[in-house]
């Protein structure tokens, strides 16, 4: 089973995944790659960049080092600019789908391209893929140049209140993978909730579909 996790910057996104994880998931990252080779093509230490980029205070700053441009815009202009054009758009889809292993269980905590989501649905069926959207006040794709998937909902959850998603920002594609919405504006125990619910209803399923094959 592959759970991808599709929202904005700061929807929790990455915690969502730490708590997979912590059940047995193993963690993947289409940014892996990226972050390879926006380092090599700027040649700058990667213990800099890497802290930088995880620190929310350091990650939108102008460097230098980067062309001026900060650790995010220097991200994008890898990916669409030098790594894309070069290599594909599914460059980074066909990466992680390489790394997936027959019997093991994934959680990936960066979707929001069409062309990556693409090559995983090759390799495992779409049946074995989960969509796992969050919203949160605050925050959007205006900054950023992922989207939304167009998947199949199958429950919404709301934490206090629901989050508007512009349409704008929802990919065009329609993807017949199941899809769950959460609405993240409460606390991390809220949080905690839902994802627990949402993984004890997918590793329910996936024992029955397995039972039944």
């Amino acid at each position: 089973m592959i759970i991808i996790f599709n929202g904005p910057p700061g929807s929790g996104k990455d915690e969502a995944a730490s708590y997979f994880k912590r059940r047995g998931f193993k963690h993947l990252s289409f940014k892996q790659v990226l972050f390879k080779e926006t380092i090599a093509f700027f040649d700058v230490d990667e213990e800099w960049f890497m802290n930088g980029y995880n620190d929310r205070t350091v990650k939108e700053q102008p460097e230098e080092l980067l062309e001026d441009m900060s650790r995010r815009e220097a991200m994008i202009y890898v990916s669409e600019e030098i790594t894309k054009p070069a290599l594909g758009k599914d460059i980074f889809g066909v990466c992680v789908a390489r790394e997936i292993e027959d019997g093991m269980n994934y959680a990936i905590s960066d979707g929001g391209f069409e062309e990556e989501l693409v090559p995983l649905i090759n390799r495992v069926g779409t049946q074995n893929i989960v969509l796992v959207q969050l919203t949160r006040d605050g925050c959007d794709y205006s900054s950023d140049s992922r989207r939304y998937f167009n998947g199949r909902l199958e429950k919404e959850y709301i934490i206090q209140k629901s989050t508007d998603i512009d349409r704008e920002h929802v990919l065009p594609k329609e993807f017949s993978i199941r899809t769950y919405r959460v609405h993240n504006n409460g606390s991390l125990n809220e949080f905690h909730e839902i994802l627990r619910d949402i993984y004890e209803k997918e590793c329910n399923e996936h024992a029955e579909t397995k039972d039944v094959a």
